[in-house]
């Protein structure tokens, strides 16, 4: 018998950053816990865009292929295209809840994918209703997840 998945998880940039640059442990089960089928993690292609910025400008060729490691779709993680659909629903997002364009893409590939929680810490984010935000640092929190 296949369960669905109780949490439909979206992992914001700031996710990847904190977890590759600053090997935060309390990050890793995110995706130790995949596989008892608790949940499914997604992510847009434009995490790559905005994660890899700071290796470019800085020359850092070994983080920018971790990254590129990382969100290549292998594992647990889906990796969203970014296509015209998502852009569609991301002006929808921006005219109904706000966000700044990035944020509308990263919400529309969330609600694209059915997501109920979005892994986060950004404190301007604006999420439709239905989706809990959890922030980087109460990811341990269960109390907070729905």
């Amino acid at each position: 018998m296949t369960h669905s998945p109780l949490w439909r998880v979206y992992l914001d940039s700031n996710f990847f950053i904190r977890f590759v640059e600053s090997r935060d442990e309390r990050l890793l089960h995110v995706f130790e816990e995949e596989g008892i089928d608790f949940r499914s993690l997604y992510t847009s292609e434009l995490t790559l865009a905005q994660v890899l910025v700071e290796p470019i400008r800085s020359d850092d060729n070994k983080l920018a292929d971790e990254y590129t490691s990382l969100l290549a779709g292998h594992g647990p993680l889906e990796i969203v295209p970014t296509g015209r659909d998502i852009l569609v629903k991301s002006a929808q997002v921006r005219a109904t809840i706000g966000n700044k364009l990035p944020d509308a893409i990263h919400v529309a590939t969330a609600t694209a994918r059915s997501c109920n929680v979005f892994v986060s810490s950004d404190k301007k984010l604006r999420l439709p209703d239905g989706i809990v935000q959890i922030a980087l640092e109460n990811i341990d929190d269960r109390d907070r997840w729905p």
